[in-house]
């Protein structure tokens, strides 16, 4: 079993349900097993899992058509078993009807027993047979439902964006969110110039477009190859970075020599984007409370050869001046959230997220916004970035913090210095929300300020 490659799709997609742990997170703790499958196999162990993510709201449609056991009365492994099965039957055109009936009542055996691999038998031929004739719900008459099941957006979702945007934005962020989306990269600028790297990946037969905002921005669409195993990953010419992240740090604006805080740090991508911008001189300190990711951050600053970074694992909820060795010439905020802006990379969050949630991140992000702040030297830049759209989490987060903060100002001539095609709304922007229906990037939310001298 631990070498099927269903079995461990299954396991993952277990695990990427659970609240607190990221299917990314899962797929790195499987690395292990998913190595011992030959590239084919992992290759539909991938599809099967992000797969029945991506499509769970037309799958648990059809679910409920073909099973005569109420939904929610059919227990949680043999419906993970059904939308396996399910996905291979409707959206994986390379497996036959036949096998995905056969490996599905095969895997349920040993994990729910003969009388559940017996139902789920029974549900998937007459999905096998009907599923053709299950219509979508119409958007004018039942716009939530048809979200749900075209867009897998949950129904509290469709809600409340149909409330904010209504019918036609909603459905076309919804349809932007199901959309692949390209990896995007970001030039190592100290090692070679964005036409070289472009030169390289046609040398390769991978095509490449440049992104339409950021200067060190490439997109790659349809190149079939792994990350590592890029030309160039292994020299450090490049690393993985959505544009609207990357104009996150380019609003920032860093400078050679500085001091700069990083104070959610995590996995470190907009730590060295800021280090690459310093020409590698400075200091940057990188926080986060997460120690274990500190040394995945040294990995990648090796490779792109940066050796100005220094971590901290302060929490920044309770930061203070005693905690740090002096004040910051700049403070990154890229603060948690729920992450709404980037379901399309992330599809397991559509079904973990709640509308409470947001509250709570929302109370979280301002105390780590106050807290980091109060770190920032006089006429200091303080910068603030989430990868949602939400109010909750981005102008409100932002206008109470101004109301709250008078040592604080929003800084529009620095945004327009650094982003002025976003400046469409008038001289006085200093905010911006990128969403990914129109700009072919992530939904994110960049904010910048100034300590009063």
């Amino acid at each position: 079993m631990t070498a099927d490659p269903r079995y461990i799709a299954f396991t993952l997609i277990e695990a990427g349900q659970k609240p607190f742990l990221p299917l990314d997170r899962a797929i790195e703790d499987a690395a292990q097993k998913l190595d011992r499958l030959s590239q084919k196999n992992k290759g539909l162990c991938h599809a099967i899992v992000f797969g029945v993510f991506r499509h769970r709201g037309r799958i648990d449609q059809l679910i409920c058509h073909g099973s005569k056991l109420a939904f929610d009365r059919i227990d949680p492994k043999v419906k993970t078993i059904l939308r396996m099965g399910v996905f291979q039957l409707v959206f994986l055109d390379r497996v036959p009807d036949f096998a995905a009936i056969h490996t599905s009542i095969e895997l349920a055996k040993p994990i729910c027993g003969k009388k559940a691999s017996g139902f789920i038998n029974a549900v998937l031929r007459n999905i096998a047979r009907s599923h053709q004739n299950v219509a979508l719900p119409c958007s004018h008459k039942d716009l939530i439902g048809h979200l749900t099941a075209a867009f897998s957006i949950p129904p509290w979702l469709g809600k409340r964006w149909a409330a904010r945007y209504g019918e036609k934005k909603t459905l076309a962020l919804a349809a932007a969110l199901m959309a692949l989306p390209p990896l995007t990269l970001r030039v190592n600028p100290r090692k070679i110039s964005r036409e070289d790297l472009t030169a390289n990946f046609e040398r390769a037969g991978i095509k490449t477009q440049t992104t339409r905002f950021s200067p060190l921005g490439l997109q790659l669409r349809t190149s079939g190859i792994a990350i590592p195993d890029l030309p160039g990953f292994n020299a450090g010419l490049f690393q993985v970075q959505d544009e609207a992240a990357q104009l996150a740090v380019q609003l920032l604006g860093p400078r050679p020599g500085e001091n700069i805080l990083d104070a959610c740090a995590g996995l470190g991508t907009k730590t060295c984007h800021m280090a690459l911008e310093m020409d590698n001189t400075g200091c940057i300190t990188a926080n986060d409370t997460g120690e274990s990711k500190a040394g995945r951050l040294a990995g990648e600053a090796g490779r792109l050869d940066i050796d100005i970074i220094h971590n901290t694992h302060v929490d920044m909820t309770r930061a203070g001046v005693n905690d740090f060795s002096f004040y910051f010439d700049r403070v990154l905020v890229d603060a948690p959230c729920t992450g709404l802006g980037v379901l399309a990379r992330n599809p397991d969050s559509r079904w973990k997220r709640r509308s409470k949630e947001m509250m709570r991140m929302a109370a979280l992000q301002k105390k780590i916004l106050n807290g980091s702040a109060n770190l920032v030297i006089p006429g200091g830049v303080l910068v603030y970035a989430v990868c949602s759209c939400e109010p909750e989490e981005t102008t409100q987060v932002i206008q109470r913090f101004l109301d709250k903060r008078k040592d604080f100002a929003p800084d529009p001539s620095g945004f327009e210095a650094h982003l002025p095609f976003f400046c469409e709304s008038g001289p006085k922007a200093f905010n911006k929300t990128t969403f990914p229906d129109h700009l072919d990037m992530d939904g994110f939310f960049i904010a910048r300020m100034r300590r009063k001298k």
